[in-house]
């Protein structure tokens, strides 16, 4: 059991959605590492640190999550932790204002860990907050000083470096959330943790089968914050044992290693579905997909080991759960110019239809595989209706399975417009 899985298990028996304790325990990884490890993305660096917003109604128990995650960043005493209510002209002074660590040293980088359990009291009434911490968020573009100019107030930063843990629910977000927020990029960096239920029922007047440790914890976070530098490379031009596997990229021979040979294939077919996508995202998240993939990979990779190497078992994870996220953000966005409720999922099907053979596949193995996409059977067989109704598949049941099937010649049709010769 790693880091990650010790700390959630921790909190099993208490109320606050499982979700809420695994996404903050993350948080509090990129905390503490803030722009010391990095991605080499050939044309920039990326770093880890994540914005992660939790969403669910007043009473579902969001500040304890929040609440852990400052307790075990704490400690190791290496980031600036901003709660409670700040404008956001006060977040910046602070982060501008060098401080010195325990052992005298400096700290003059303009890193912070903004944890709050309400984010509107957290980021008062400002319409350009949502602006700032957008760019700021891109710590790879924001090399060096960063500046600006607020009411006649100038703030400087030092390679400004920002993870965000933030809640709030469906009123308190119908405010905050304008459609610059929406479409101007903050929902397509924010991981947005959507939760109806809790995880369980506890009075909490019996003592807990399990003692929450913090202090234990906080200690493997203080490990990692002595890690610095590169993670290992996925790919390279030269075949070694390690770099086994063979794609053929851009008509160049590119030689992989297991980890990397499942994230290209991975980002290749779904931004083959993304193409088939009869509604424009408006948030962005699908075009930033990868980096936050990666993100996550990164995070995960650490609470497994102290190690800057990304494990095939991060990788598969980071894909499962951010995959999951995508409705959380048509939920939140829905309505409010964001992401349609149903591109997504039928540009998937049509994708998954496509690429099997012979273009078969039963509603059972189907609803399984598109399970997170979508929010009950109803929602999902008005779609395959939609889709039979207009030639794009054809239904049939064999027993009591109910089969889908593309016709040949949407296939080829299908074939012929991602390979750019379509209308």
């Amino acid at each position: 059991m790693d880091w990650l899985q010790d700390l959630v298990n921790q909190h099993r028996e208490l109320e606050s959605p499982r979700s809420f304790w695994y996404w903050s325990a993350i948080a509090a990884i990129s905390a503490v590492m803030k722009d010391q490890v990095w991605l080499d993305r050939q044309i920039y660096n990326l770093y880890p640190n994540i914005y992660v917003m939790l969403h669910a109604e007043s009473g579902m128990k969001k500040g304890p999550p929040i609440s852990m995650a400052k307790q075990l960043v704490r400690p190791v005493n290496t980031t600036r932790i901003i709660g409670g209510r700040s404008s956001i002209q006060g977040i910046l002074k602070e982060m501008g204002t060098a401080y010195t660590q325990p052992g005298g040293k400096v700290q003059t980088k303009s890193v912070a860990f903004i944890a709050s359990s309400e984010l509107s009291s957290s980021i008062v009434d400002d319409k350009v907050a949502t602006k700032i911490l957008t760019d700021l968020y891109d710590r790879q573009y924001n090399v060096g000083e960063w500046k600006s100019l607020l009411k006649m107030e100038t703030f400087e930063l030092k390679d400004p470096t920002i993870t965000m843990l933030t809640a709030t629910n469906e009123a308190m977000s119908e405010d905050f959330f304008t459609r610059s927020a929406i479409q101007g990029g903050y929902f397509a960096r924010t991981f947005i943790i959507y939760e109806r239920e809790g995880q369980t029922s506890n009075s909490l007047v019996y003592p807990l089968e399990k003692k929450v440790d913090y202090t234990a914890s906080s200690e493997y976070l203080k490990e990692l914050s002595g890690l610095k530098g590169a993670f290992a490379p996925f790919a390279q031009i030269e075949k070694t044992d390690e770099f086994s596997i063979r794609r053929i990229k851009h008509g160049r021979e590119i030689w992989f290693n297991p980890v990397g040979a499942l994230y290209d294939d991975w980002y290749d077919a779904f931004k083959e579905a993304m193409k088939i996508q009869e509604t424009k995202d408006e948030t962005g998240t699908l075009n930033r997909f990868g980096d936050s993939v990666l993100k996550v990979a990164i995070l995960l990779s650490l609470a497994q080991h102290p190690k800057l190497v990304i494990t095939m078992e991060a990788m598969e994870q980071a894909i499962t759960e951010c995959e999951k996220l995508l409705g959380n953000v048509r939920r939140t966005t829905m309505g409010k110019h964001g992401m349609s409720n149903a591109a997504l999922l039928k540009s998937l099907v049509i994708m998954e239809l496509l690429n099997r053979e012979p273009h078969t596949v039963t509603r059972i193995v189907l609803m399984k595989k598109m399970w997170m996409h979508y929010d009950n059977s109803e929602e999902f067989d008005n779609m395959m209706q939609a889709f039979d109704a207009s030639g794009m598949i054809t239904t049939s049941s064999i027993g009591n399975n109910i089969l889908y099937t593309m016709p040949e010649n949407q296939v080829e049709e299908l074939k012929k417009f991602m390979a750019g010769k379509g209308k």
